[in-house]
């Protein structure tokens, strides 16, 4: 393995442990609207990239660059565009979930998500399997079905939250773009709208950033978790295959799952547990194939998919 994509999996892998962990972040939150936590989260991701943009001189010229070079570059506005939009209402859609009870079907959907990445890979960009880690696939989409049969209904919330999240990969993998940079250009496209809501929640004496410190930084510290992720996410979309990715997704919903069984003490069926082992033993075999058969995406392959 170079050292490129040594450096792809230590980010995206450390990317999806940490949203794993984010339950945990809001909890502490839990007293919070779900809608003005998402604010907090776009506003102060924003002013997290853009600060950090600031004080890289290089960085800053490339942001300024790019925003000058988008009238006649169409295609990665589109891209950064589609990113943006696509995250924004993956985060609505959870959301919406929560405050409607539909935390199951949520879950649902992050371990879909993965196999919509694998799918886009294969399809769009000509990502080849080995033997083995067409079985992992197969594995993992066993355990995927076993909840849903169990589920009983078509599940459009955690389809609709798979197939955002997988959008949002397909563009950040087209993105030929500094990670923050982007970042910082995805964010810019959705903050206006929630400033203007944080604005109004604050003057109408709703808004819940002031009523102590303790909640301002947890509000302020939203952004960073939100932003650090999503920036390692970037770097290592570029560095290593769709696949790979997919399969590194899996990790989010399973730290959230030993999250939700040791430290919330959620209970747990049996469907539940079988669909557990299935999928941790897909990710077993896809590591003992670790090597991919295809290539990884290059620059003109974006181009050549059937989205672009």
């Amino acid at each position: 393995m170079n050292k490129s994509k040594a450096m792809g999996n230590l980010y995206a892998s450390s990317a999806f442990v940490l949203w794993g962990f984010l339950p945990l972040y809001w909890k502490a939150l839990g007293h919070v609207p779900a809608l003005e936590i998402l604010a907090h989260r776009i506003w102060w991701s924003f002013v997290f990239v853009m600060v950090i943009i600031l004080f890289m001189k290089r960085k800053l010229q490339l942001f300024i660059d790019r925003l000058k070079n988008f009238r006649r570059n169409g295609k990665e506005f589109f891209l950064i565009a589609t990113a943006s939009i696509a995250i924004s209402g993956n985060w609505l859609v959870f959301i919406w979930a929560v405050n409607s009870g539909k935390v199951i079907e949520a879950s649902l959907g992050m371990y879909i998500t993965p196999l919509i990445s694998i799918l886009f890979g294969v399809v769009l960009f000509k990502e080849r399997l080995r033997a083995g880690q067409s079985l992992s696939i197969l594995l993992a989409l066993l355990g995927v079905c076993l909840i849903t049969v169990k589920y009983g209904n078509i599940p459009w919330v955690a389809l609709s939250l798979a197939l955002t999240s997988g959008v949002y990969s397909f563009a950040k993998k087209c993105i030929q773009l500094d990670a923050l940079v982007a970042m910082g250009y995805e964010t810019l496209m959705v903050t206006p709208f929630a400033f203007i809501y944080l604005l109004i929640l604050q003057l109408n004496g709703t808004g819940s950033f002031g009523a102590s410190a303790q909640l301002s930084v947890l509000l302020i510290g939203a952004g960073i978790v939100t932003a650090l992720p999503l920036i390692w996410f970037a770097e290592g979309t570029k560095r290593i295959s769709l696949v790979t990715v997919g399969v590194f997704q899996y990790l989010s919903p399973s730290i959230a799952f030993f999250v939700g069984l040791l430290i919330f003490k959620e209970p747990v069926s049996m469907t539940q547990w079988v669909s557990f082992i299935l999928i941790w033993a897909a990710i077993t075999i896809y590591t003992l194939f670790s090597r991919p058969a295809g290539q990884g995406l290059k620059k003109e392959d974006c181009s050549r998919s059937r989205l672009i």
